[in-house]
């Protein structure tokens, strides 16, 4: 699984998309400073694919289910085996503890972050916390980058394939992204997503709709009250969502960890979130405006939702305010 090339490092980063999105400049960091070493990455079964795409990582592996005893042991086996030198562990989650654990008195070098459990509770970012970040970098004689997560890179992955194409899924002109979140309690509902879409429809934008196949039935209730809805739950990978957002004219979303891979590639919009958890949901330093209620997502309206896109400068009207068709990018 994990070969043999100079210096033997592994970065751990096992938590979820948001929190991978975030800690793209902190990849980066380690394979700058590291340019000959082999660079394995341990990460959950979903970001695989991304993950291989980056230029950052040699190799890449799921983490196994640590409760199938015989799989976890073999597991450890294998990373003993590899004899790494260096370890960044980006999640410091319970898996980077067992793991930590189970390498036994001679371990690697073991460089991690501030337990999860010290991150603001309710972040959908996942991001690791600035001082945990800094200190992780300083320890490991790394420099910290500066910058904003950038995942440009993952728009040349299979720039070629037909498939990372809006034409592919049917999508044609200017179009928008809806990207919902999987909490039913926290996102916008099917009713004001529904009245967007319309609204988006009668201007010339294209309503799609993006994320885990766990949405199709969110989507189909949305899709009952607006049928222009383009529902590609559950169809398409990160990297072609990746894709989609840098061709979309904004995206509207509620704490979707979508909505972090989307601004990664420059796309811009509306976030809806909920009083106590909107300034941890929000990706700073982007253009993006939250939309804060303390009455519950239901409560926004989508014709409030428009206004903001076009006072964002992400859509245009005419003199009669009647919408016209403009691309963002």
């Amino acid at each position: 699984m994990f070969g043999r090339k100079k210096e033997n490092i592994l970065v751990i980063k096992t938590d979820n998309l948001a929190g991978f999105v975030a800690a793209e400049p902190a990849f980066d960091s380690i394979r700058r400073a590291h340019p000959d070493a082999t660079i394995s990455l341990l990460t959950i079964s979903p970001l695989q694919r991304v993950a291989r795409a980056s230029p950052y990582f040699d190799q890449v592996a799921a983490i196994p289910n640590f409760k199938d005893s015989e799989a976890r042991k073999e597991f450890v086996r294998q990373l003993k085996n590899a004899k790494f030198e260096r370890v960044y562990d980006l999640a410091a989650d319970d898996a980077g503890k067992k793991l930590h654990g189970a390498m036994g008195p001679f371990r690697p070098r073991w460089f991690s972050a501030a337990p999860a459990s010290k991150r603001r509770r309710g972040s959908s970012r996942a991001a690791l916390a600035t001082p945990s970040l800094t200190r992780l970098m300083q320890d490991a004689g790394l420099e910290e980058g500066d910058r904003l997560p950038d995942f440009h890179w993952a728009l040349d992955a299979r720039k070629d394939s037909a498939n990372m194409k809006p034409s592919w899924y049917g999508i044609s002109g200017a179009y928008g992204l809806l990207l919902p979140g999987p909490d039913p309690e926290a996102r916008w509902t099917a009713r004001g997503y529904a009245g967007l879409a319309t609204i988006m429809a009668t201007a010339g934008y294209m309503p799609v709709l993006a994320g885990p196949k766990e949405l199709h039935e969110f989507g189909d209730e949305i899709a009952d009250a607006a049928p222009q809805l383009v529902d590609l739950s559950g169809k398409t990978d990160h990297l072609q969502l990746a894709a989609l957002a840098h061709e979309a004219s904004f995206f509207v979303s509620d704490q979707a960890e979508e909505m972090h891979l989307a601004v990664s590639v420059g796309c811009e919009g509306v976030l809806i979130a909920s009083g106590a958890a909107s300034d941890a949901a929000a990706p700073h330093g982007r253009h993006v405006v939250t939309l804060t209620t303390s009455d519950g997502p239901d409560s926004v309206d989508a014709a409030f939702v428009w206004r903001t896109l076009s006072n964002m400068g992400l859509i245009a009207v005419s003199a009669d305010d009647a919408p016209r068709t403009v691309h963002a990018h």
